[in-house]
């Protein structure tokens, strides 16, 4: 037994920098080896990652706390340190994105096209997603943050449908300006701690030694950088033109993983500036216009896609409103939010993808019946839009459950006003399904099937959801939001 948990203390010791490894080692490999072992490599090194995550979720919640750092020597003459670490928000995160990038990589390449560089971008994506989650350290996680917009750029911009060259662009205008103000604020960071240090931890300890006035500038740029990336209005537009012209595989990993850089990034925002406190209700009242400009929006999609893009700006402008919210369950129902929507949205693109596939178009005026020909993506599609808008027994209700507690704490019955843009978004979306999938009087004819591997990962990823909407402990125990 000693010799067991000798090991199991040293494997603990070097799991961070394993994390790294096996997604580092498969792109090598990706790039040396020939066209056709590249999937199966993409689909073992997200697979291993993501065991190691569940390793760590039976381990963390076996001694109920989460604390692992690791740090190793970067640029000595800039005190900077590859500073990994886990913590409990993190931590979910962190989960979260193993599990959409595992789906991913098994299913999300739906028309089999350019598997090597399909591969080689979502292992590349895979460092990114990881490392930024891990990072205790404001430079490494900029670094992490520009591999995985670098990423999705080339994703969108090679593999993406006909307007992908515009949307590509557009896409990387915002996120570069986003990059650009988010550097701009760590550096000043850096200078105006009396530290001089990028170690979040460290800043955090001394942020109150900033100056008031930069304190305010650090806090309006990171702000816009993060909200460019959550997104919120009026930073939205570049995400539904991505997500129409980018591949499955891509609007996966952009709404499933990327928006949440911004999430975090918020939260990080919150811990480090004791300012935030002062403008947290403009930042929710930000937040309650971003969700109902994205719903009245979305009712006027006719792109399957384009409605769940719309989606995910309502759905992480709750998360910005939770946040705002200052009390612990805001905070954690937005973590939970954000666990709940990367899981939900990555199975309704991969479905939105399946559909494509299968009749050549994702227009809702022209899909009739799609449950004649297509039935377990057309329930599928039902069962994500129970989960989306709160159903009980799924992490959405979870999640809405703490940020309304919460919202009605700090907001009194205002805070229940973002609730009424959940309910049209249920409305509009029962109306699609009715539409165009539930009814059969008139049925589009099916030009192909889908894979075993796309209907693998629709219950990978429905197992998710309702294992954390049923027993919900398994991350509010970690959390401990009261």
């Amino acid at each position: 037994m000693l010799i067991l948990n000798q090991l199991i203390s040293q494997f603990l010791s070097n799991i961070l920098d394993i994390c790294i490894l096996i997604p580092a080692i498969a792109i090598i490999f990706i790039a040396l080896l020939k066209e056709k072992h590249s999937r199966q490599i993409s689909i073992l090194s997200t697979g291993l990652v993501l065991a190691i995550s569940l390793f760590l979720l039976i381990y963390f919640y076996k001694i109920g706390n989460v604390n692992i750092t690791n740090s190793i020597l970067f640029i000595k003459s800039l005190n900077i340190n590859f500073n990994l670490g886990l913590n409990p928000i993190s931590f979910v995160l962190f989960l979260m994105a193993n599990i959409i990038l595992f789906a991913t990589a098994l299913a999300g390449n739906v028309h089999r096209a350019e598997q090597k560089l399909s591969s080689f971008l979502i292992i590349l994506f895979q460092i990114s997603g990881i490392g930024l989650f891990l990072s205790l350290n404001l430079f490494i996680f900029f670094i992490f943050w520009d591999i995985g917009v670098i990423s999705l750029f080339f994703m969108i911009n090679i593999l993406g449908s006909p307007n992908r060259r515009t949307a590509s662009m557009k896409f990387l205008i915002y996120e570069i300006f986003a990059s650009s103000l988010l550097l701009f604020g760590i550096l000043i960071i850096y200078f105006y701690t009396p530290i001089h240090s990028f170690n979040i931890q460290k800043i955090i300890t001394n942020s109150n030694l900033i100056p008031a006035n930069i304190q305010l500038v650090i806090f309006v740029l990171l702000l816009i950088a993060f909200a460019i990336n959550l997104p919120v209005f009026p930073f939205h537009s570049w995400l539904p033109d991505a997500h129409t012209e980018a591949p499955t595989q891509g609007s996966m990993l952009l709404s499933g993983i990327l928006t949440k850089f911004g999430g975090f990034g918020i939260i990080l925002l919150f811990e480090m500036l004791p300012i935030f406190k002062l403008y947290s209700n403009y930042i929710a009242i930000a937040a309650i216009v971003s969700i109902f400009y994205s719903v009245f929006v979305l009712m006027k999609q006719d792109d399957i896609k384009r409605v769940i893009a719309y989606s995910t700006i309502t759905e992480m402008g709750i998360v910005l409103f939770g946040i705002s919210e200052l009390n612990n369950f805001g905070l954690f129902g937005s973590i939970y939010a954000m666990l709940s929507h990367g899981l939900i949205i990555a199975l309704m693109f991969l479905i939105a993808g399946s559909i494509e596939l299968i009749y050549g178009t994702r227009s809702i005026k022209v899909l009739k019946g799609i449950v004649k020909n297509a039935r377990l993506s057309a329930y599928c599609f039902l069962i994500g839009t129970f989960a989306i808008v709160g159903m009980p027994l799924t992490t959405a209700f979870i999640a809405d459950l703490l940020i309304f507690i919460g919202a009605i704490q700090s907001f009194g019955l205002y805070g229940i006003i973002p609730l009424f843009a959940i309910l049209l978004l249920g409305a509009f979306m029962y109306f699609i399904i009715n539409k165009s999938f539930l009814s059969t009087k008139k049925y589009s004819k099916n030009i192909d099937f889908i894979r075993i591997e796309q209907k693998f990962v629709y219950f990978i990823l429905l197992f998710f959801i309702f294992l954390f909407g049923i027993f919900p402990f398994i991350i509010l125990k970690l959390l401990n939001p009261i």
